[in-house]
């Protein structure tokens, strides 16, 4: 769909009259029309969709889409004049004599133009619009200039007003190209050239209304004053006032409406009546050719409303709270106290037993039927019984939630086979049947506090309901100080106590006492039950019984020689099969058997069954030997030797120069005073090379100062 808009015209600024020539190029279910005369065009006619420079064609659509825009005519649905400019300027492309007109009579001439050419334009459209008279005087001239390339296929619209002298009632159309086609360039549709007499601007309004469109009832009395403006520009202006009643495509002259304001009863018939004013100087108002018209002031009188129908006796109750809106008529009513006359209400006015209400059709415009339909209203109070329900459960899992299904309730809550029943979590909710708190699955709602209470709305056949509550509690299952798994310690006996104060207790064993002794691994399940007052609650629990035993350490594996990076790994024996945790103090214990990150020196580690089957321990020493020595007599530093070897008595060390010679061999206890032979050795490094009673040598070096 082609987009329009009007730019670059001197176009009438006034009001004006209806067109008196409207050329728009017919219409067809051909794409193409029929020719015009040689007298209208000099350029040549063809049938072809995208014609030669120099032609012209009439055309329902464009179908060159790579180089044209793809447009219907100006209003679609008709024909519309296409050109491909010459590639010389004629003295004129379209041509037309037009006949008719009032003499002293300003019109305005108009015509819609489309660029075709989408991308490229070598030889942009440029056309003058002259209106002469027929021996060729120019009345006015107007010039679209360069009318340029569009996003879009967009009509415009380019005009100009002219005012015929005293004796001329013929002009002539003429328009020129000056421009000469190019390859691509030039390239225009052309459609709806229009003559609407140009005057002074002529408003209307409806006396005592703001709208221009009004709306009255069937058979109702109105009387409505039309009131007309006219700006200066008539000498001495006539007026007739215009009546449609077919949407504006004829407009018939009322007899004795010449005066500027025009009262009137609206007619009672129902239709669109519209109404305007034609204004024309002194001696043209009786010619179509020379009036100007106002807008147009449209008045709907619509048909009168059918009575309505509907059940003439009513009935409700109490715990409805009927309201006038609950009453129930085929349509849309209004309501009153009375057959006729009286007052309306509102639909909020409650209903009253007894009472007759009666309903007037009425229409989305306000129109009333003129009979009313009377209802009688009977309130009764509900019948039915309703019973509140208490009931208790017992949380199987501990676990906070149990998912009961709560329609299983219905039975006890009342007794009515038809009655519908809803489940909501407050009382204002169940009232109003509110969505947001009804609960959407009754049969598997979870119950999740201690005491819980549900509203229940039942409504039944004779559209009472009412409201019942469903208390219901949650009660936690007994709990024991037992554990899944406990740990029989190896030789001897474990017991199992499942705690007081219970109702009853039952063993797997068939012991029915608080605690039982066992002896032998396996498992055992003793099930304790709760007297809550309504109700019993149990838990059965299974005990996994598991030996252990007292744990023997293997061996310690340490990893030493550092000042404050050691570490030990204690291992057991296979034997062992308890729960185990390990410490270096006796105090902190972990459940890794390595301790990292120690300092050098004497430890005791402990190990203990975590269920009180026995401990172990053993001291562990980290050897640690200094990095220099200063043998200078002070009693500081004199001696270099291994520390904390007291575990291991058959230690050795070999203490060698730079050269790899031999200087002393150390025991355990030995120490060495940096002499070789009774002669003091240089200050130099020296190394060493630590045997361990399990065979492992550490070697090293350290430093001797003097």
């Amino acid at each position: 769909m082609a987009a329009v808009c009007s730019v670059n015209a001197q176009l009438c600024e006034g009001s004006l009259g209806d067109p008196i020539v409207n050329i728009d190029f017919g219409s067809g279910t051909a794409t193409h029309g029929s020719p015009l005369g040689s007298d209208i065009t000099s350029y040549s006619w063809t049938t072809a969709d995208f014609p030669q420079d120099g032609y012209y064609t009439i055309e329902s659509t464009t179908n060159t889409p790579n180089t044209w825009w793809t447009t219907t005519d100006h209003t679609g649905g008709g024909y519309m004049m296409v050109v491909n400019a010459s590639f010389s300027i004629t003295d004129y492309f379209y041509k037309k004599t037009v006949t008719g007109l009032c003499p002293n009579t300003t019109y305005e001439f108009a015509v819609w133009i489309m660029n075709l050419l989408r991308s490229a334009d070598n030889s942009l459209p440029n056309i003058t619009l002259t209106i002469e008279q027929q021996d060729g005087t120019i009345l006015n001239s107007y010039n679209t200039g360069d009318i340029p390339l569009q996003s879009s296929a967009v009509w415009k619209q380019y005009g100009f007003y002219f005012t015929t002298p005293a004796d001329i009632e013929t002009v002539v159309i003429r328009m020129r190209n000056n421009k000469v086609g190019a390859a691509p360039g030039n390239d225009i549709a052309l459609d709806d050239i229009t003559f609407r007499p140009c005057g002074p601007t002529v408003t209307t309004a409806v006396e005592d209304e703001s709208n221009a469109t009004l709306t009255v009832c069937e058979n109702e009395t109105v009387n409505y004053t039309l009131q007309g403006t006219v700006s200066s520009g008539y000498t001495n202006p006539m007026y007739q006032w215009q009546t449609s009643t077919d949407e504006g495509s004829t407009w018939i002259d009322i007899p004795g409406a010449t005066a500027i304001d025009y009262t009137f009863t609206v007619s009672s018939t129902p239709g669109t009546y519209m109404y305007r004013l034609a204004v024309a100087d002194e001696g043209n108002i009786d010619s179509a050719a020379c009036r100007i018209v106002s807008e147009i002031i449209t008045i709907e009188v619509l048909e009168t409303p059918v009575v309505l129908t509907g059940e003439t006796v009513q009935e409700f109750c109490t715990t409805q709270q009927p309201t006038v809106s609950d009453l129930e008529v085929n349509g849309s009513a209004v309501w009153y106290d009375s057959l006729e006359g009286g007052n309306q209400l509102m639909e909020t006015a409650s209903l009253v037993s007894g009472m007759t209400y009666y309903a007037a059709q009425e229409t989305v415009n306000g129109c009333e039927s003129d009979e009313r339909l009377g209802i009688t209203v009977t309130i009764f109070p509900p019948t039915l019984t309703v019973n509140d329900v208490y009931d208790i459960f017992c949380d199987d899992l501990n676990d906070g939630v149990e998912t009961i299904n709560i329609t299983n309730y219905e039975a006890e809550l009342a007794t009515c086979a038809d009655c519908v029943f809803s489940y909501f979590t407050s009382l204002e909710g169940a009232e109003n049947a509110s969505l947001d708190s009804q609960i959407s699955s009754p049969e598997a709602y979870e119950l999740t506090s201690e005491d819980e209470t549900i509203y229940v709305r039942i409504d039944s056949s004779d559209k009472c309901y009412q409201i019942a509550q469903l208390n219901l509690q949650l009660q936690s299952t007994p709990e024991t100080p037992l554990e899944e798994t406990m740990v029989l310690c190896e030789d001897a006996i474990l017991t199992l106590d499942a705690g007081s104060g219970f109702y009853d207790y039952l063993w797997s064993t068939g012991e029915t006492t608080s605690s039982i002794m066992v002896s032998e691994i396996g498992t055992y399940s003793v099930t304790v039950t709760q007297d809550l007052g309504d109700i019993f609650c149990s838990l059965t629990l299974d005990i996994d019984v598991v030996l252990g035993n007292a744990p023997t350490i293997d061996n310690i594996v340490i990893d030493d020689w550092s000042d404050s990076q050691n570490t030990i790994t204690v291992n057991l024996t296979d034997s062992n099969i308890g729960n185990y945790e390990y410490s270096i103090d006796g105090f902190i214990f972990q459940d890794s058997n390595v301790f990292t990150d120690l300092p050098s020196g004497e430890y005791m580690v402990y190990v203990q069954e975590k269920n009180g089957c026995g401990n172990a321990s053993e001291v562990v020493y980290l050897l640690y030997y200094r990095k220099f020595f200063t043998p200078n007599g002070d009693t500081y530093n004199d001696t270099w030797s291994i520390e904390f070897t007291d575990e291991e008595p058959t230690l050795t060390t070999k203490i060698y120069d730079r050269y790899g010679k031999l200087l002393t061999h150390l025991g355990a206890d030995d120490a060495w005073d940096g002499t070789f032979n009774g002669c003091m050795m240089p200050s130099n490094d020296y190394w060493f090379v630590v045997t361990r009673a399990n065979g492992k040598t550490h070697t090293g070096h350290f430093t001797l100062k003097r």
